[in-house]
């Protein structure tokens, strides 16, 4: 019994320093972006990924997405493929350690994002302009 109450304990220290993972990056990303440009002040927070194995993440406006996640007990592969841009590298997470990533596009384009191989737990987070028409689903 103790060893599901630790692993329970776990799992909200995970989820927890992977929301502040987020909010950082936001934070970040927000401070770095330039006066004249629009500000990244819609988001959109999807997650936790095992619900599905395939995303699609699309806005009207130029995007980013940051995901934070982590895969349990073995290796686990992730396929990105960005509109106009093709098939990224693959992802590779090793087992029990959480690993982020960031990628952008331009306006009406489409990120999707894959799980090929293993068990990712994590979320995925989308940040465009206020007025775009964004969105991040499972497919």
């Amino acid at each position: 019994m103790s060893f599901t109450n630790n692993l329970a304990r776990g799992d909200v220290v995970l989820v927890g320093g992977a929301t502040m993972i987020i909010i950082f990056a936001i934070v970040i990303t927000a401070s770095l972006q330039g006066a004249s440009e629009k500000p990244f002040s819609q988001i959109i927070t999807v997650g936790p990924v095992w619900e599905t194995n395939n995303w699609l993440c699309t806005s009207t406006s130029e995007f980013l997405i940051h995901g934070v996640l982590i895969a349990y007990n073995n290796p686990a592969r992730l396929e990105i493929f960005i509109s106009g841009a093709g098939e990224q590298p693959d992802f590779i997470f090793q087992p029990n350690e959480m690993q982020s990533f960031t990628l952008g596009s331009v306006e009406d384009s489409s990120i999707r994002i894959s799980i090929l191989t293993g068990t990712i737990t994590g979320f995925i987070t989308l940040q465009t302009s206020a007025d775009a028409t964004a969105s991040c689903e499972a497919i």
